[in-house]
């Protein structure tokens, strides 16, 4: 959101960004496929071709989304100096940014502790932008490519301006501001873009309060004239806060570092010339006096004080190894609690859909009102139930299909699989290892359950996957929570700052609802208590990192390490992964065991027919007590109901009154009340004293001899016949099955039905309806591994020795920067990249087409844009509009600068 440029943009593209791709190790290379692997799939023929897609303005959006703040900042900073433009000193972005450089560090061991850590982030941050290749050149300077400059300018980032108020000066303006100036930078900083648009139908206060904050040199106002557009100012009447003021507002103050106002400073007595950056970019690039960004607080580049660690006992922020260690553990151990909640939900809507499975709607899912109808069933809330379904079905507990529930036939519904009456006999542990890595991987979105659809309707639940893939959403979200050290407190009021912290990018464009609900659904998962992950959380999130690195040579700097600015806290997880492979449920199961509440083997038996068990019970009482009572509340205490129908059900299953009786009185460590008793020996004494049978068919006859005769017959054992009164037998055997044993036993049997006349069974014969064949799946496309890197690295060099032997190695303009396209010239992907950078340049540029019978022609433009499968501009000499087939373009020019 840069509104000045330190330089201005030339036109002859980056010819220098091939040649340095082309000095990169292998290693090297081989990384930035890894980070990148848009770029890397097909397998690029050759580095000019690797050089272009990594301009791409799709494939740098994509690198750019996984930048943290630090690594966002650090780039727009370079960007705003000129990057793009010609090679800028490493050590003026560090200084602009107010920290040292990597010619500082001497100086930073006089410095404060907190400017020293945001040295430490900003070397990380570079690291990682070089290993992405956003930024490239020499080790002490910046390049950018002109599309990534162009992609800077919309991202959700303010660089510093030369002399912005910071530190105590911050502080004295933001304590003489109005209340509407600070709810204007409130509202500005809260939301998704730093950039505040006044419209027409602005009040007048706000417009008063947006004035008052560029008196006060907190923020810029533009007018959107054309002028400021073309500076880089958005459209419109805007308010743009600077970088600080921003901070401010969105984090709080920055805490005091104790430093002289000549801490780092470049120009005191003791420099005999100017720097090199002080030369090119002026002293407007600095901060006053050097140090002056850091002189009574923290850097842009530090976590804010949300990360610091909070001593529970105390309430003051800092904590040493144990005070971590016990709040990894405290939030392991409510996450356990939560886990048997989870379970036993599990376990109540499995019960519901036994019995009633869930009907499907027509265009696939489950609709509202059976949703509503199976929560009744189940005794849960109808709003959780899209979670658990999803996680259900994703664990392959519940499927689609045709079922039989006793005499009642369902077509196409969901029900219980066989796997899940597997999965209820495991031990919790198990369970639970099941279900989280089920959500962690699942396609669908849960939450999303309920929203409008543009083409009129909501969301089904079990239905089609429904916008962008969850899974990344969850890497994003406990990411950026395990990136937290377990002590820290930042709660739900800084979430989505904390979440904007890692994932600038993603955030401007998700916004908050994204994150607010997959934190909810992994606080129901037993992952996150609060605003904490827990150890399972940031397992799986490192496994989710060493997979997507798995292979790559170590680079000089991670997301995790920028982001978190030197946060060491929550990476035991991250260290004990193993690197390649991703997490399993065996890998998951002793994490998730050791959060689980120790099982007990006593209960607390109270007057008003309730049974507290204070903590799982062991896998025999719990199954005992399953029986017995039914489940009233679940969680670090279960709390079981003993009625009629529940004695009943334990009756029935073979227990006994005496059992019963004995089972409470060793298990209870308080008197069985008498309430209890009696109503035990009352459902007991009334219990079996009506019988109730099932016979397939029946026998009847007037003639008790032969009804004898059938009865000792060898039809009637197997048939299993049995008599019930002397004319009358019954049969476990279907009736045209007796039917047909009798007559082979020399017997005349006829069939009837309920009238008593006699009917013709016959044999049932089997019909299928033909069906066409379905579509095939799709079949998603491997990733290259490290092994397919390091092969097509290497085919690339070996096709640019091929064109060094052949003498084309300088045809493509200066530093070898063209394609194979004749001298200047760009064909293919290469001829792509070039039209994104005129176009973001406003560069005029040849291009050689050809038509429908074959004829090339070549038409000069200057691009506007390019996208929708066409090129769209203007033709210089006439002024005229001009737009061409992307798919009949067959190379690109660069043009004479002086033409």
């Amino acid at each position: 959101m840069s509104t000045s440029r330190a330089t201005t943009r030339h036109s002859a593209g980056d010819p220098g960004f091939p040649a340095w791709l082309a000095g990169l190790s292998d290693d090297t290379l081989v990384r930035i496929c890894t980070l990148r692997p848009d770029v890397a799939t097909p397998a690029p023929a050759s580095l000019d071709v690797l050089a272009s897609r990594l301009r791409l303005p799709a494939s740098t959006a994509r690198a750019m989304s996984t930048l943290s703040w630090p690594e966002l900042l650090v780039l727009a900073t370079a960007a705003s100096l000129g990057a793009d433009s010609g090679a800028v000193p490493l050590a003026a972005v560090a200084e602009h940014l107010g920290v040292d450089g990597p010619a500082g560090e001497t100086k930073a061991k006089a410095r404060s502790t907190t400017t020293t850590a945001g040295s430490a982030t900003f070397g990380a941050a570079v690291a990682r932008l070089r290993d992405l290749a956003l930024i490239w050149g020499e080790e002490d300077s910046v390049r950018i490519v002109p599309v990534t400059a162009t992609a800077i300018a919309s991202a959700p980032v303010v660089p510093p301006h030369p002399g912005e108020p910071v530190g105590d000066e911050l502080e004295e303006a933001w304590a003489g501001l109005s209340a509407p100036a600070v709810g204007v930078l409130e509202a500005i900083a809260r939301g998704r873009s730093p950039v505040g648009a006044l419209g027409t139908g602005a009040s007048e206060s706000v417009k008063a309060a947006a004035a008052e904050l560029a008196a006060a040199g907190l923020a810029e106002v533009t007018d959107g004239s054309a002028e400021a557009v073309a500076g880089g100012a958005p459209a419109g009447e805007t308010v743009i806060p600077r970088a600080h003021t921003l901070d401010r507002a969105r984090h709080g103050a920055r805490a005091r570092t104790g430093l002289g106002s000549g801490s780092g400073s470049g120009s005191g007595s003791g420099s005999g010339a100017r720097s090199s950056s002080e030369a090119r970019f002026g002293s407007e690039a600095r901060f006053g006096s050097g140090g002056r960004a850091t002189s009574a607080g923290g850097t842009l580049l530090e976590l804010p004080a949300w990360a610091d660690p909070i001593d529970t006992g105390t309430g003051k922020t800092g904590t040493g190894k144990a005070g971590k260690s016990t709040a990894a553990k405290d939030a392991d151990a409510s996450g356990g609690v939560a886990a048997l909640d989870l379970l036993h939900r599990c376990d109540s809507l499995l019960a519901a859909m036994s019995t009633v499975p869930l009907a499907t709607l027509k265009a696939g899912g489950v609709g509202v009102r059976e949703l509503r109808r199976v929560a009744r069933a189940a005794q849960l809330e109808e709003a959780e139930l899209p979670l658990l379904l999803e996680v259900l079905a994703a664990a392959g507990l519940i499927a689609v299909g045709d079922t039989d529930v006793g005499d009642v036939a369902y077509d196409s519904v969901w029900a219980p699989t066989e796997a899940a009456d597997v999965w209820s006999a495991r031990e919790p542990a198990r369970r639970w290892a099941e279900l989280v890595l089920a959500w962690w991987q699942m396609p669908r979105a849960p939450w999303r359950v309920g929203a409008e659809l543009d083409g009129g309707g909501t969301v089904p639940a079990l239905g089609d996957p429904i916008g962008p893939p969850p899974t990344g959403e969850r890497t994003r979200v406990l990411g950026a929570l395990a990136a937290l050290d377990p002590a820290a407190e930042p709660g739900d009021s800084l979430l989505h700052e904390v979440i904007r912290w890692h994932s600038p990018v993603w955030f401007s464009r998700a916004g908050g609802k994204p994150v607010d609900e997959t934190v909810a659904e992994a606080r129901r998962m037993g992952l996150v208590v609060v605003t904490t992950a827990t150890s399972a959380a940031r397992y799986l999130v490192a496994g989710a990192q060493a997979s997507s690195t798995a292979g790559a040579p170590e680079g000089g700097g991670s997301a995790a390490g920028s982001g978190a600015a030197g946060t060491t806290a929550g990476t035991d997880a991250a260290s004990s992964r193993a690197a390649g492979g991703p997490v399993t449920v065996d890998d998951l199961e002793p994490i998730l065991a050791a959060a689980l509440p120790d099982p007990v083997s006593e209960v607390i038996v109270q007057a008003d027919l309730t049974i507290l068990a204070p903590g799982p019970l062991t896998p025999e009482l719990a199954a005992e007590f399953s029986l017995l009572a039914d489940v009233e509340s679940a969680g670090a205490a279960t709390t079981y109901r003993v009625t009629e129908t529940t004695l009943r059900r334990a009756l029935d299953a073979g227990r006994t009154a005496s059992g019963i009786r004995d089972l409470l009185g060793r298990t209870s460590i308080t008197p069985v009340p008498q309430s209890l008793d009696y109503l035990v020996e009352d459902v007991a004494r009334r219990h079996g004293r009506l019988r109730v049978g099932t016979a397939l068919s029946f026998v009847r006859c007037d003639d008790p001899s032969l009804v004898a005769q059938v009865l000792g017959s060898p039809a009637a054992e197997k048939c299993a016949v049995r008599m019930v009164a002397p004319t009358v037998l019954v049969s476990q055997a279907r009736p045209l099955d007796l039917v047909e044993a009798l007559r082979e036993d020399g017997f005349a049997p006829v069939v009837e039905d309920t009238t008593g006349a006699v009917v013709a069974l016959s044999r049932p014969v089997a019909r299928v309806t033909a069906s066409s064949p379905g579509r095939a799946p799709r079949i998603p496309a491997r990733a290259p591994g490290p092994a397919d890197l390091r092969a097509a690295v290497a085919a690339m060099r070996s096709a640019e020795r091929v064109r060094a032997a052949r003498g084309a190695g300088g045809s493509g303009g200066p530093d070898g920067a063209g394609g194979p396209g004749g001298s200047g010239g760009y064909t293919g992907e290469a001829a792509i990249a070039r039209l994104h950078e005129a176009a973001s340049t406003r560069t005029a540029v040849t291009v050689s087409v050809v038509d429908a019978q074959g004829r090339s022609t070549v038409r000069l433009i200057v691009p506007a844009s390019v996208g929708g499968g066409r090129v769209e501009g203007i033709e210089p000499d006439t002024a005229e509009p001009l737009t061409l087939p992307l798919h009949r373009v067959i190379s690109v020019a660069d043009v004479d600068p002086t033409r």
